[in-house]
């Protein structure tokens, strides 16, 4: 079967949340508590069943995520000419130098407070406020134009799936 990268990020995201409803429920029925032998309420829980639908669910959620990986090294990322397994580890660093860049330029050039013994203290930015809040906002237009560039490939590049 044919699908798109999206759609299989989807239907991984779907048996990861079937494994997650699994393990919730094998976290609360594989114990119980009683006080009496005669009015005990044993909850329906089956190790055996339990570990062989998690790890079927585990097997086919490898297999699709190998598939988008190789995938991933050879689709190229359009406007940008990198593969999308490049293009989301640049999306990474780019985010990540946003945080700063945002911290940064939320900065005043230059600040004055009274110190605790009553005297002037000046704080001023080692670096030019106004160029850092320019980068800020080229970066983060550029952080878009990648984002939407990686869906685009997402959804306009097909895989075969064997389900």
């Amino acid at each position: 079967m044919k699908m798109c990268h999206s759609e299989v990020i989807k239907y991984i995201k779907e048996l990861e949340s079937r494994k997650d409803v699994l393990l919730e429920r094998e976290q609360r029925d594989r114990s119980f508590v009683y006080i009496d032998e005669n009015s005990k309420i044993v909850p329906e829980y089956s190790y055996e069943e339990t570990r062989r639908q998690v790890d079927e669910l585990d097997a086919k959620i490898r297999y699709l995520r190998h598939i988008l990986s190789v995938a991933n090294c050879n689709v190229m990322v359009e406007g940008f000419d990198i593969s999308i397994g490049e293009a989301l580890v640049l999306l990474a660093q780019s985010q990540n130098k946003c945080r700063i860049l945002s911290s940064m330029a939320s900065r005043q050039q230059k600040t004055q407070q009274t110190s605790y013994s009553g005297k002037m203290e000046v704080t001023e930015c080692n670096y030019d406020v106004e160029q850092v809040r320019k980068d800020y906002e080229d970066l983060r237009l550029e952080i878009n134009k990648l984002q939407v560039a990686i869906d685009k490939a997402n959804l306009t590049n097909v895989v075969d799936v064997d389900l």
